[in-house]
């Protein structure tokens, strides 16, 4: 799979336009609690490949989200860039 491209200063992600993703708008709030995820997520599963753990994170996603509601596959790329963002010992 090839890498997503996040643009992290929009409230969209750049890949593309006609997705489920940037055709629903995320409120800052989810957002955060997405990105606050993926750093959590890469902290605590240290060296492990993206593609081993999504299905898993997927999981925790339904759990954590709460009532925002915003289901996982408009929310993976937030995720999964902010796990991407943190370096590992």
């Amino acid at each position: 799979m090839p890498p997503r491209n996040i643009d992290w200063l929009s409230s969209s992600p750049s890949h593309d336009p006609g997705s489920a993703a940037s055709a629903t708008s995320v409120s800052h709030r989810t957002r955060e609690l997405a990105i606050t995820y993926g750093i959590g997520a890469r902290l605590h599963h240290g060296e492990r490949h993206w593609e081993d753990i999504r299905e898993e994170l997927a999981r925790g996603w339904e759990r954590l989200r709460g009532a925002e509601q915003v289901p996982w596959s408009v929310i993976e790329d937030d995720v999964e860039g902010a796990w991407r963002l943190v370096l590992t010992d």
